[in-house]
């Protein structure tokens, strides 16, 4: 595997030392996580920052990317078939000098197909409730994660924005580091950053904590950074919490995270830890 860039804001030094946890399905009792930022190799950071196993951030080219940004897009089309038929005939009473306006037949069809789609093509289904499930369609399986609104209700309202938005549609696993985490949501394949909206205050909870699946928000070295990028725990990291926005755990497809996070990597375009062949999200969707 390739160098590992930065996590948080210093080289990268723990990987030696956190332990792998890829098994099976989780039940839910693994379903309490805490969201930490990264869009670094081995600290979730963003575009501005790199992150190492030791849980900080750094600035520099190999941090992992989020572009605190401006919008996320979304495609919708509305069909409306209309028909209108009007048949009108007027006869004139030559004898008494009189106009009888007959017959009037107005024949009005309006079909609207309601063809309103985001750009992942998929209607998505209830983003609401205390812990919505979001499924993750990706090019090597499902991942289907549990958000927590109650202990995390800024993160997670962020997080379904973009969702809901299509803005994941297209983009990549960007870093990829083996029994610490899987980082994506905010490159697309040829490793060009998506433009966000603005970034969110950091928030976690002693309710979520960084367990093996868990979700988390990448950021860069500062606290308040955090826009789309995101990352998925490979085993418990521990040591993000408190530091990084846990807002949900993995449900569904451990073995999906398991493969993701094994593959192969390089470093492309000033970025580490970047899979050879794209991991690619196809689309993010509310269940």
């Amino acid at each position: 595997m390739a160098s590992r860039a930065s996590f948080f804001a210093s080289p990268l030094l723990l990987l030696a030392l956190l332990p792998a946890c890829n098994g099976g399905e989780k039940t839910t009792a693994d379903v309490t996580a805490t969201m930490a930022t990264t869009d670094a190799a081995t600290d979730p950071t963003t575009d501005d920052g790199t992150a190492t196993d030791s849980g900080s951030t750094t600035d520099g080219s190999t941090a992992s990317p989020t572009d605190p940004g401006t919008t996320a897009t979304t495609d919708a089309t509305v069909t409306t078939d209309a028909t209108v038929t009007t048949d009108a005939t007027t006869t004139t009473n030559t004898a008494t000098g009189t106009t009888d306006a007959t017959t009037t037949t107005t024949d009005a069809t309006t079909t609207d197909t309601g063809d309103t789609s985001t750009t992942t093509g998929v209607m998505p289904g209830s983003c609401e409730g205390d812990a919505p499930r979001i499924r993750l369609a990706t090019t090597m399986g499902d991942l289907v994660v549990q958000l927590d609104a109650v202990n995390a209700p800024v993160t997670t309202a962020n997080f379904i924005h973009y969702v809901e938005a299509g803005f994941y549609a297209g983009t990549i696993f960007h870093r990829v580091l083996d029994d610490f985490v899987i980082q994506g949501g905010g490159f697309t394949a040829d490793l060009q950053s998506k433009p966000t909206e603005p970034p969110i205050p950091l928030e976690t909870s002693p309710a979520l904590t960084h367990v093996d699946g868990a979700i988390s928000m990448a950021r860069t070295n500062n606290p308040n950074s955090a826009t789309s990028q995101f990352y998925i725990c490979d085993g418990p990291q521990h040591f993000l919490d408190g530091d990084y926005a846990a807002f949900g755990v993995l449900v569904e497809g451990f073995d999906v995270l398991a493969a993701i996070a094994a593959v192969p990597t390089q470093s492309e375009k000033g970025y580490d830890d970047v899979p050879v062949a794209d991991v690619i999200i196809e689309s993010a969707t509310c269940e």
